[in-house]
């Protein structure tokens, strides 16, 4: 009973001083997409800001693949010690248990949510020499002339948001899958597929032969204040989706970490510089604590399993 008494001590009294401690050395963020993509330069803007904070650097280690499973996984056997972290993503944490086999990983009980980050909507493109509209509910028009209706996607997120379109409007689509973004985005520059809803950052670039129609998300963005959302387009029963990250530790990581970590994310992430930043690539500041980043989990799961019987995607 005594040995008891003296561990329960010793774990009480150490907290503290972990948490004075903590960090006393670099921490290795694992992220979900290769070096140079929006995901990864954001995870890079929003470490060498912590490091200025709490005065350890992040240590960027991306496992791209498999929409962030190959990262998650990694992630979710590393020690919980507070030094191995995730930059967890809307793919990783909801809509892979439904698009994957044998997920190795538990979306909820393998992490601890930290804090909400940032977040990147999708945009319902055309080309408009190719495809003449200006709405919506104009495309709606011109598409149901058509003997053959096609569309373009690289991710699951994009397909979700075609084929809801689709549904609601009573048509049916081909889908171009593809594996190359900028393929993608050429070849509907190029007017091979009708329609696309692809990243918002595109709808940004000045290029004459694309148009946005609308936005997936549930309120317009700040960088497109022109642009509709689906709802407002027409489309009351649409559903939004986008793309949120945040920052996760494997379960069981001391809650002392938690408690140092989420407000420094929160304060970076609420930042005008940040906001600014994310402008690059027509994302947005989507800061919140443990709780709301908990919310946004079960509510983006929810959604994914509507999305996926809808567009009919079997899982892999």
């Amino acid at each position: 009973m005594r040995k008891f008494f003296a561990a329960a001590l010793l774990l009480a009294s150490a907290a503290p001083v972990f948490a004075q401690d903590y960090p006393n050395r670099p921490m290795t963020v694992i992220g979900t997409t290769p070096a140079g993509t929006s995901v990864d330069l954001t995870t890079r803007f929003f470490g060498e800001r912590i490091k200025e904070k709490i005065g350890q650097p992040w240590v960027i280690d991306n496992k791209p693949g498999a929409q962030g499973a190959i990262a998650a996984k990694a992630a979710a056997s590393a020690k919980p010690d507070g030094y191995t972290m995730f930059l967890c993503t809307s793919g990783a944490l909801s809509a892979n248990q439904y698009l994957q086999k044998d997920l190795p990983y538990d979306p909820v009980k393998d992490f601890t949510l930290v804090a909400r980050m940032f977040r990147l909507d999708f945009t319902l493109m055309v080309n408009p020499e190719k495809t003449p509209v200006k709405t919506v509910a104009e495309l709606t028009e011109f598409l149901k002339k058509k003997n053959r209706v096609s569309y373009g996607h690289f991710s699951a997120s994009m397909q979700a948001l075609a084929e809801q379109y689709l549904q609601l409007t009573g048509l049916k689509g081909a889908p171009a899958a593809y594996k190359n973004p900028a393929r993608m985005m050429s070849e509907l520059e190029a007017g091979d597929y009708d329609f696309a809803f692809t990243s918002a950052e595109y709808a940004l670039l000045t290029n004459p032969k694309l148009r946005a129609l609308a936005i997936g998300a549930e309120k317009r963005s700040a960088l497109l204040p022109d642009v509709p959302t689906m709802v407002e387009a027409g489309f009351p029963a649409a559903l939004p989706l986008y793309s949120w990250f945040g920052l996760c530790l494997p379960a069981g990581a001391p809650d002392a970490v938690v408690k140092k970590l989420a407000p420094v994310v929160i304060e970076i992430a609420s930042r005008d510089e940040t906001r600014t930043f994310l402008k690059t690539f027509a994302g947005e500041p989507f800061p919140g604590d443990a709780a709301a980043f908990a919310k946004t989990q079960t509510e983006s799961s929810r959604d994914w399993a509507y999305f996926v019987k809808l567009a009919n995607i079997d899982a892999q």
